[in-house]
């Protein structure tokens, strides 16, 4: 299982649309995918789940912060692993306890931190090869939805990742983003990480209408070439409305999934040379 999270310190540049609708691409293809939602906004859980969660679920908080306790088998991912109805993927739901405080007053103090999710993962990866517990799948990549920050939530997801996307918007503050986020990898990879990779920056929601936009786009390819992937998402209101109803973007509409079938293809492209290196 490969596990990437969908990461940008900024926000509103599409990371929940690009994990969910990547992981439904993923799901045509054949490959067998499940969404972790990292982020108390819990905007994938909406989606996924058709609401958002409340005291009453079990979600990705009480997997970290049981870790080191007596409940930790109880909380382990393969137990509290969902299938969506609507989009027909597997995934774990986030909560608003994953915000900075909570986060930091719990996981962030444990004992352990922050190598909770990788020890989650870890497990996930055990269950499916000796028990086959996980609804009876074999996970190929574990997608997790990131928060829009680059805090502690984010080292934890980090030190368990084998590889980043980064969606990006075409402007100057995106640019700047990025360099943040490097530093900040390199950080991960020197002292909890070292196997951690940026599979590629993904420019996203593109308006090619605009000269701006295209002059930002070539200006991304000029200094991000070997990290950038090949296929962008174009702006498409079909997209925005699946994710606003909470749609399948495979069977919603044709023309925009094709951009999510490309992604896919490229991300399982480079998910097997970064694994092979």
């Amino acid at each position: 299982m490969y596990t990437i999270s969908v990461i940008n310190q900024k926000g509103g540049v599409g990371k929940t649309v690009t994990t969910v609708n990547l992981a439904a691409a993923l799901k045509e293809q054949g490959h067998e995918p499940i969404v972790i939602d990292y982020d108390p906004q819990m905007n994938a859980t909406d989606w996924l789940l058709g609401r958002e969660a409340t005291d009453e679920d079990d979600t990705i908080f009480d997997a970290l912060a049981t870790l080191d306790g007596e409940d930790a088998d109880a909380f382990s991912l393969a137990h509290i692993v969902r299938t969506s109805d609507a989009v027909g993927v597997d995934f774990v739901p986030s909560d608003r306890r994953m915000a900075a405080a909570s986060f930091d007053s719990v996981v962030g103090r444990s004992a352990v931190f922050p190598q909770q999710f990788r020890h989650r993962v870890q497990e996930l990866r055990t269950a499916q090869v000796s028990t086959n517990s996980v609804s009876s799948k074999n996970y190929d990549y574990c997608l997790v939805d990131c928060p829009p920050s680059l805090g502690r939530s984010i080292a934890t997801a980090l030190a368990g990742s084998d590889g980043i996307i980064v969606p990006i918007h075409a402007d100057r503050f995106s640019m700047r983003g990025v360099s943040q986020l490097q530093k900040t990898i390199k950080q991960i990879r020197q002292v909890h990480n070292d196997g951690l990779r940026i599979l590629g920056l993904l420019p996203n929601n593109l308006d090619l209408r605009s000269g701006m936009v295209a002059n930002m786009k070539d200006k991304f390819q000029e200094v991000y070439d070997d990290i950038l992937f090949d296929t962008f998402i174009r702006w498409r209101s079909k997209i925005n409305e699946a994710a606003t109803h909470g749609k399948n973007i495979m069977e919603y509409d044709t023309d925009a999934a094709d951009f999510y079938r490309s992604l896919a293809e490229e991300v399982t492209e480079r998910a097997q040379i970064a694994t092979a290196a």
